[in-house]
């Protein structure tokens, strides 16, 4: 009984303190909105991700990228996104025709003619890596 005391105590502290200090209430409905859309994001991901089927998959690779373990890879429909998959069902999303920076490093992933290509920048450095093709 004294614990829920204490819990009801705190708080009516913090409500008070939302009270007093002015546009409090408004950061802190902030901060959940971006918490909301951030797992929104990152669910929608998700399901795109999902949506790419290991064996249907448009683009192959024929030189395995990770370990020796061949990759297939989807663009989505508003070729925004490619999504590379796994035969184990391991699937992730990266920017399509756009650049992005991941660990210092800046990529790019584009289409040439039936190609999948990625160009990525490393201290000065551009590489141009085929990394799959259309079936």
């Amino acid at each position: 009984m004294t614990a829920m005391k204490l819990l009801v105590t705190a708080v009516m502290h913090r409500m008070k303190l939302i009270k007093f200090i002015p546009g409090a209430g408004l950061l802190v409905m902030l901060g959940f909105s971006v918490i909301g859309t951030a797992h929104a994001d990152i669910k929608d991901e998700f399901l795109r991700a999902k949506r790419c089927d290991y064996f249907n998959a448009e683009y192959i690779s024929d030189v395995g990228i990770f370990n020796d373990d061949k990759v297939r890879f989807c663009i989505s429909a508003d070729q925004k996104e490619l999504i590379y998959v796994m035969a184990m069902g391991t699937s992730w999303v990266v920017p399509f025709n756009r650049q992005y920076r991941k660990n210092g490093v800046l990529s790019l992933n584009t289409l040439e003619d039936n190609l999948l290509v990625l160009y990525r920048k490393e201290d000065g450095v551009v590489k141009r890596n085929v990394i799959g093709r259309k079936r």
